[in-house]
């Protein structure tokens, strides 16, 4: 259970992180990587799966 917690905690940390770096990127940038401004949530958020 305690495993699960972290494991749950550091996805949730990687998608404030990924979501705070994806908002201060330019939007000519963004759009250079295929990646719209409505979209960055859900890329925030597939890349904290990852983990």
């Amino acid at each position: 259970m305690l495993n699960e917690l972290r494991r749950r905690f550091a996805r949730w940390r990687a998608y404030r992180q990924t979501l705070a770096s994806l908002r201060h990127v330019p939007d000519s940038t963004l759009a250079d990587a295929g990646i719209s401004r409505q979209e960055i949530r859900k890329r925030a958020r597939q890349a904290s799966q990852r983990l």
